[in-house]
């Protein structure tokens, strides 16, 4: 059954970024490489890839008025 809570707000879309980039610093339970993400290794993650675009755009100053 898919799980759906409702519309991607622009706020639940940060956090998910910001889960998936301390997903990928922060250290394993099990005895992995320490910084390392369990799927990817850190090697050519999309998700990575995705949430450190997102958190950029977010950090960027809005637009200037026309």
């Amino acid at each position: 059954m898919p799980m759906d809570d409702g519309p991607a707000t622009p706020a639940l879309v940060l956090w998910t970024a910001q889960r998936v980039l301390a997903q990928h610093h922060e250290a394993a339970d099990e005895p992995r490489p320490l910084r390392r993400c369990f799927q990817c290794g850190n090697d050519g993650c999309h998700m990575l890839t995705w949430a450190r675009d997102v958190l950029r755009a977010h950090r960027q100053p809005p637009p200037l008025p026309h």
